[in-house]
């Protein structure tokens, strides 16, 4: 087995939360090797092409609260990865601005992670500890270590991966991951033929049974091609879970008919078993001094990106105390 340089901070899990707080880790001078399965970075922050277009499929957009987040957020829009695709500071109707990638959502976690040790394709599927060191063997074959370990991956998967050790967890972080749920999500991507008849600024909540959510790529900047997103409800994709995408697509496109006239040229669908954290903890990270690991991640802190974001920085904020 092939095992890779030590790491003071082992960190699983690329998605905005593990990303956030490797740079955090790392402008601290604390060095950081952050491990994800997936072949993208950040998560549900997601963006696809076909057809010509293109599409943002998971998050939507972001918005800024919290200071300490609107510090990055000031140096990605310097830096003209990120916008603002509606709303304004003096409108009181729409206090916190939606912020988008105009390359695609997914352009903004490649861009924290451009000078990260991050590596995709990269599925732990063993976690030891003994006492000093962390390792986590991957199913490619290799291995990695660091002395603190720290997992921003969903709540299941973090209990999975836990559950390859022996260790008995502190009651705090035991409630954590015992008590957050997720509901599931489906998105239905349509490349059209014509552009859509959606109101400006081309993103629309529904009140509907199957449909939560409508977003027009094209208004909204990133697709040069007409492209729209459609986001279920929860109820729809757990409900359709285990129907072919054909099937799935087929339904939602039933459930348009009534709503819009539409001219589609080809379309795909992507199912998302974690979307919105259900009760999820109060604290933004749980750290345990003598495991060497902390929790982090969209379960703590709230579901937003924001949330995930802010989740990260203070996870890496206790980190350095300790080293």
């Amino acid at each position: 087995m092939e095992h890779h340089k030590h790491s003071d901070v082992l960190i699983i899990g690329a998605g905005i939360s593990g990303l956030m707080a490797a740079t955090k880790l790392q402008e601290s001078g604390i060095s950081v090797t952050v491990l994800d399965k997936g072949r993208h970075y950040g998560g549900r922050m997601a963006t696809r092409a076909f057809d010509g277009a293109i599409f943002d499929h998971g998050a939507q957009f972001f918005t800024v609260r919290k200071s300490n987040f609107q510090s990055y957020v000031d140096q990605w829009s310097t830096a003209n990865i990120i916008k603002i695709w509606f709303g304004n500071e003096s409108d009181q109707s729409e206090q916190h601005p939606r912020w988008i990638a105009p390359k695609g959502m997914n352009s903004l976690p490649k861009h924290i992670a451009r000078n990260l040790n991050v590596h995709l394709s990269t599925e732990v599927i063993n976690l030891s500890f003994d006492h000093q060191t962390w390792t986590a063997s991957c199913e490619n074959g290799t291995q990695y270590s660091g002395s603190h370990l720290l997992i921003t991956t969903p709540t299941p998967q973090t209990t999975r991966l836990l559950e390859t050790t022996d260790l008995k967890l502190p009651s705090d972080m035991q409630h954590a991951l015992q008590n957050v749920r997720y509901e599931k999500g489906l998105s239905v991507m349509l490349r059209l033929n014509e552009p859509s008849d959606l109101p400006q600024p081309g993103g629309i909540k529904f009140d509907h049974p199957a449909i939560s959510w409508m977003a027009d790529n094209q208004m909204k900047g990133i697709s040069n091609v007409p492209a729209l997103t459609i986001q279920t409800t929860s109820d729809f994709a757990a409900s359709s879970w285990d129907e072919t995408n054909d099937e799935k697509i087929a339904l939602i496109l039933n459930e348009l008919k009534p709503l819009m006239k539409l001219s589609i040229k080809s379309t795909q669908a992507h199912r998302w078993g974690y979307t919105l954290p259900i009760n999820p903890i109060k604290e933004g990270s749980l750290t345990n001094i003598h495991l060497q690991l902390t929790l982090a991640g969209d379960a703590f802190g709230g579901p937003r990106v924001e949330g995930s974001a802010c989740s990260g920085l203070q996870a890496a904020e206790q980190i350095a105390l300790l080293n």
